[in-house]
């Protein structure tokens, strides 16, 4: 990932340790979707669960997920904190200078 847009020039991770909130949105969602896909296959076949099967998919699922879905994490993050955190004047400048020169 780039440091800095190069539309606008903001640079993207704000303060140290800023993508935390990025992985705790990305955890949540891999949370859901064991919920989701090991349950509904549970609920589907019941009562004759065929457990390896279940176990397969509920595995892909939750390695496919999550590597697909942590750029839109990133997205979701930085919307959601620009929303209680906006931007401070002097990252306004650092970018304003980022595409002057």
């Amino acid at each position: 990932m780039k440091e800095h847009c190069t539309r606008c020039g903001l640079g993207f991770e704000r303060e140290p340790g800023y993508w935390v909130g990025a992985v705790v949105i990305n955890t949540a969602v891999i949370f859901a979707t064991f919920l989701v896909v090991f349950g509904g296959l549970v609920l589907i076949t019941y009562p004759d669960v065929p457990w390896g099967m279940v176990l397969i998919v509920t595995m892909v699922a939750n390695i496919a997920i999550p590597i697909a879905f942590y750029p839109l994490s990133k997205t979701l993050w930085s919307g959601m904190e620009m929303s209680w955190h906006p931007l401070e004047p002097t990252e306004i400048e650092e970018a304003a200078k980022r595409m002057a020169g």
